[in-house]
């Protein structure tokens, strides 16, 4: 069983992929492993770990990137200069204990709905700060 450090993407282009390999490298990422239609209703371990494959294909728009075993510097390090290099943003996620036993399908849907909801309590604290706090408007 492989328990080396991985990034887990799911989404991306084969364009895209390109210019990732090259950007994994310059900052001393780890292996990647791609996430395939046919593994998204599998669990994280599963494809983690096997070369299991689903009946039923998984569709998502979202791009996400998976952590696994990899170390905070590294995943901070990608996360900052993931941007200088234009890379399109995606989800940022690290496997854990509890997600490895979801199906990727899951944790995805999981991931989606608590980004959209930090992203509307953001775009609601924005809103606030450009009201007048003594007015009702």
């Amino acid at each position: 069983m492989n328990t080396s450090p991985r990034v887990l993407l799911w989404n991306y282009t084969y364009e895209e992929m390109l210019t990732l390999d090259g950007f994994f490298q310059a900052v001393g990422a780890p292996e990647v492993q791609v996430i395939e239609p046919d593994q998204g209703n599998l669990p994280v371990h599963e494809i983690l770990f096997t070369d299991k494959k689903s009946d039923q294909a998984y569709a998502c728009d979202e791009k996400i990137m998976l952590f696994y075993q990899v170390e905070a510097p590294v995943i901070h390090r990608v996360m900052r200069e993931a941007k200088d290099w234009s890379l399109p943003q995606p989800i940022y996620a690290v496997v854990t204990k509890q997600s490895m036993e979801w199906t990727f399908s899951d944790l995805a849907g999981h991931l989606i709905k608590e980004r959209d909801f930090f992203r509307k309590k953001k775009a609601g604290q924005k809103q606030k700060k450009n009201s007048c706090p003594h007015s009702d408007h």
